[in-house]
């Protein structure tokens, strides 16, 4: 029985994504697909110093891993679409995850599902991530109008660096391609990933017809570690989510990545990142000059802010659609020029004194260290801001039908925040039993030294614009230092209680604060579609609920 193929576009076949959301044809077979671990290897070697013979040593492996024949097929093919550099100058390394595995064959590009934009620019002591929508409308040269992802299947990374350029004006100093297998070993390898988890991720193909079938997914919400299937059901979902939501859900993944590896391990090689590297990945860096240049680079930057581009777009019915002045915006912003400072969270706070306003612009530049960076006495003056201030609403009722719902599941020494004030139109999401929607999410997780803690999570739900986005509110009973609060951009205090400030291009991420050795916080959406008023707001507003404590039966009284 034959049907009629869906139309190509320059090799690469491809349907129209339902309303609900950016479908694509369940696969023929399963597979996992590696699109991310030289890139997070990048990001996390940040931390590692390129100085001692052991380094040395790490690198030149690393350089003969990746630096095969087909490698070099890969440089020579590239050649004229790479800027070159020299010394600490900054570098721009263009990273695509395609379908095909690195076996270097001539004429089979396979598809590219992942393309990124990394920046490392040590004068600015700034690393910028950026990601191009795989759906979106290009002019793609020999192709005509297709999706920027039909360039890589039509001309291979040569005609979709051309496109890059072309659209950005950005001059790549390497080229990175990754494929798939590698990145469910690598998340394995390094010992699982600690990731923030916004919302509830479900599919079962179980009683559903064969056509209709995409990747099944099954990952409760709340802060866990995900190992390398989870990890990868996690940053590849897509069937309910629009493209630009995935491409957030992936930066953010790699930012969680950068504080779960140590140096020493990364040097010692202790996780076999080598071997995964040599069969996953190909690159035109072949030479261990080269790689030493990037890695003391890396290490100039190891206290960097890592800079969260959201490529600008808007979704449509069968593109994702931006424009050449809004990609202009973000690519000043991914070089930390002007779009970039003027977006940084210190000097859009509508709670600092006017007068202070550019110190602490100065200061906020770099999370790593600068003496200028933070002065909490002045800080519990500039975050006394009015309620009136941040446009929320009064919301205590809703927030405390949720602390009911989790003190019922947790001990006495566990105290529950709720918020009381919320973003107007928010709302709590309603369970689902079809979904497997349970909200708030009451667990137990384990940190690195196994020791077991209570959490929970509460959902939230926001739309201000055309798509809903989910924030939400964190508990960790016993728990005070996870990973996802390494280097905060600021510390402040505010009505008698101190908050860990982090945040992703000037918009605040996450919201954080302690009750003993408990830990708290509020989580921005992918889309950070919360204000910096409301971030700090909706913490401001958080009162606690103590649960009481379970009664022992006494010595003697009968059993039930």
């Amino acid at each position: 029985m034959s049907s009629t193929p869906p139309p190509t576009y320059g090799g690469y076949s491809g349907r129209k994504p339902p309303p609900e959301g950016d479908g694509t044809p369940p696969p023929k077979k399963k597979r996992y697909w590696w699109r991310f671990s030289l890139a997070g290897v990048i990001i996390v070697a940040v931390t590692a110093a390129a100085t001692s013979s052991a380094i040395l040593l790490y690198i030149n492996s690393i350089a003969e891993a990746i630096g095969t024949k087909e490698n070099k097929h890969l440089s020579k093919e590239v050649e004229g679409e790479l800027k070159h550099v020299h010394g600490g100058e900054p570098q721009t390394i263009l990273i695509f995850g395609s379908d095909k595995r690195a076996s270097g064959e001539e004429g089979e590009h396979g598809r590219s599902d992942t393309t990124i934009l990394l920046r490392l620019d040590a004068e600015q002591n700034l690393i910028s991530v950026m990601s191009i929508p795989r759906d979106l409308k290009t002019e793609i040269p020999g192709v005509g109008t297709a999706k920027f992802n039909a360039a890589y299947s039509a001309g291979g990374p040569k005609l979709a660096a051309q496109v890059v350029k072309e659209m950005t004006g950005l001059e790549p100093t390497h080229i990175v391609n990754i494929d798939f297998l590698g990145f469910v070993r690598a998340v394995d390898a390094i010992g699982c990933v600690y990731t923030d988890i916004d919302r509830r991720y479900y599919h079962s193909n179980v009683g559903v017809p064969p056509e209709e079938q995409y990747s099944e997914i099954n990952i409760t919400p709340g802060y866990q570690k995900l190992c390398g299937k989870k990890a990868l059901e996690y940053v590849r979902y897509r069937h309910t989510d629009t493209d630009i939501v995935r491409s957030a859900r992936q930066q953010s993944f790699l930012s969680q990545v950068r504080h779960q590896i140590s140096p020493i391990e990364l040097v010692t090689d202790s996780h076999g990142l080598i071997d995964i590297l040599a069969k996953y990945t190909t690159s035109d860096i072949h030479e261990a000059s080269e790689l030493i240049t990037l890695l003391d680079l890396l290490f100039e930057l190891r206290n960097a802010e890592v800079n969260q581009v959201h490529f600008p777009a808007e979704l449509g019915p069968s593109f994702v659609y931006s424009n050449p002045p809004e990609i202009h915006h973000a690519v000043k912003e991914f070089l930390g020029e002007a779009g970039y400072e003027a977006h940084k969270f210190a000097e859009k706070k509508p709670v600092k004194k006017p007068e202070k306003k550019k110190k602490n612009g100065e200061g906020s530049k770099s999370k790593g260290g600068e003496k200028q960076q933070s002065k909490p006495k002045k800080k519990k003056k500039e975050h006394a801001h009015s309620a009136a201030s941040d446009e929320l609403v009064p919301a205590s009722e809703a927030g405390q039908l949720m602390a009911e719902k989790v003190v019922r599941h947790v001990g006495g020494a566990f105290p529950v925040f709720y918020p009381t004030r919320l973003p107007p139109e928010a709302f709590y999401q309603e369970d689902n039993p079809y979904e497997k929607i349970v909200n708030p999410w009451v667990y137990h997780l384990r940190d690195p030294e196994k020791k077991r803690h209570g959490a929970y999570r509460m959902i939230g739900i926001y739309q201000p614009e055309y798509e809903p986005t989910y924030f939400g509110v964190q508990g960790l009973q016993g728990w005070e230092n996870p990973p996802i609060l390494d280097t905060p951009t600021e510390t402040v205090k505010s009505g008698g209680r101190e908050y860990l400030i982090y945040t992703d291009s000037g918009k605040i991420k996450l919201v954080a604060w302690h009750r003993g050795t408990n830990t708290y916080w509020i989580s921005n959406s992918l889309q950070q579609s919360l204000t910096n008023k409301q971030m700090l707001g909706v913490a401001e507003s958080c009162r606690v609920m103590l649960p009481k404590k379970k009664k022992t039966a006494k010595k003697g009284s009968k059993k039930e």
